[in-house]
């Protein structure tokens, strides 16, 4: 065989290899730690004990593999029987201490619950919705998660995301400010960032943006 042809077929061997390497180390990366795993629901289980007095059931967990999280990697996923909260329970690595996002998830609900309907009336069918608190919402306000609370008794600002699929039409203008309005009087809410853009499945079908922060 040529020695070129050898030396050709060696590099590439070394290439494929190399490739199957990595391939395998990244999928490996991907794969969910169970030590950490059972870690993070022994944590969780103990947490739950000493911070809430209604039933929370853990359902599942979360690895964060793709770095979403700048606080943790590891996270149990739970939910109150009450009020039917889903939420998180995790070490904050940067704190130093167990937490959790249950304030944070339970006021995006209650406020997508209050905005909603009437936003669908204005604008129709949404391609996307949604509504964030900050994780730490709960600590930052130091609420008590096992009394009654709102978000309207507080200063904490969420962001609202509001994508419609079709183009900009020249209502639109009069419509956000209208829903804006709503958002604050009607539903109570003192602080936020209220959005609205035209995206259909994800595909922004014009760059102009609603944007107000109040």
């Amino acid at each position: 065989m040529n020695k070129k042809i050898k030396i050709g077929i060696g590099v590439f061997g070394i290439f494929a290899l190399g490739i199957g390497l990595f391939a395998f180390a990244f999928v490996q990366s991907m794969k969910p730690d169970e030590d950490e795993v059972k870690k993070v629901k022994i944590q969780a289980q103990e947490y739950i004990k000493n911070t809430f007095k209604d039933e929370i059931v853990i359902i599942g967990t979360l690895f964060d593999n793709m770095g979403n999280y700048s606080t943790f990697d590891y996270a149990a996923k739970a939910v109150n029987k009450k009020d039917d909260t889903q939420f998180l329970i995790y070490y904050n690595d940067v704190t130093k201490q167990m937490e959790d996002t249950y304030i944070a998830a339970k006021w995006e609900k209650e406020l997508e619950n209050n905005i909603r309907p009437y936003i669908e009336q204005k604008l129709g069918t949404l391609d996307e919705f949604w509504v964030e608190y900050d994780d730490r919402t709960g600590i930052t306000y130091n609420v008590n998660p096992n009394k009654t609370s709102s978000y309207k008794e507080y200063d904490a600002a969420p962001f609202i995301q509001i994508s419609i699929s079709r183009k900009p039409d020249k209502k639109d203008e009069e419509i956000f400010n209208e829903i804006v309005s709503f958002i604050q009087k009607d539903a109570g809410l003192k602080h936020g960032t209220v959005s609205i853009n035209y995206v259909k499945k994800g595909v922004p079908l014009d760059k102009k943006e609603w944007r107000k922060t109040f």
